[in-house]
């Protein structure tokens, strides 16, 4: 199954029925539930870190139950990026993490002095 991103047209009482509506309202409330967790922490997610080093870990995996939400860190390596997160792919699993739907991947760029200069969500 893949992940369903946040839609701000839905749900839409004028095109979709009471289950259509119920459903849309289900999974946008799924999405933001994951944007916080991204963000930095949902009460009740406990986080686990692994892999890479102690200062740069390769995984973030958040988990309440058998729900997860994973980032998957790579880090700079030469000039402003380096020893900064370049980018973060964000993954949910409602399976305690035997399978993953990826929500998105951030990428973010750094100047020469090691200041954020952009976002980028694909």
């Amino acid at each position: 199954m893949a992940y369903t991103l946040f839609d701000p047209a839905k749900p839409d009482a004028a095109t979709q029925d009471g289950t259509q509506i119920m459903q849309a309202t289900r999974d946008n409330l799924k999405a933001l539930r994951d944007a916080a967790i991204v963000g930095g922490g949902f009460y009740g997610f406990n986080l686990a870190v692994s892999g890479g080093t102690a200062d740069q870990p390769a995984l973030l995996t958040y988990s309440k139950s058998t729900e997860r939400v994973k980032a998957a860190l790579t880090w700079g390596t030469t000039g402003g990026a380096a020893g900064s997160v370049t980018v973060a792919v964000y993954s949910y699993s409602s399976d305690s993490g035997s399978t993953y739907d990826t929500i998105g991947t951030k990428t973010i760029t750094y100047d020469a002095s090691g200041n954020v200069t952009s976002t980028a969500w694909s």
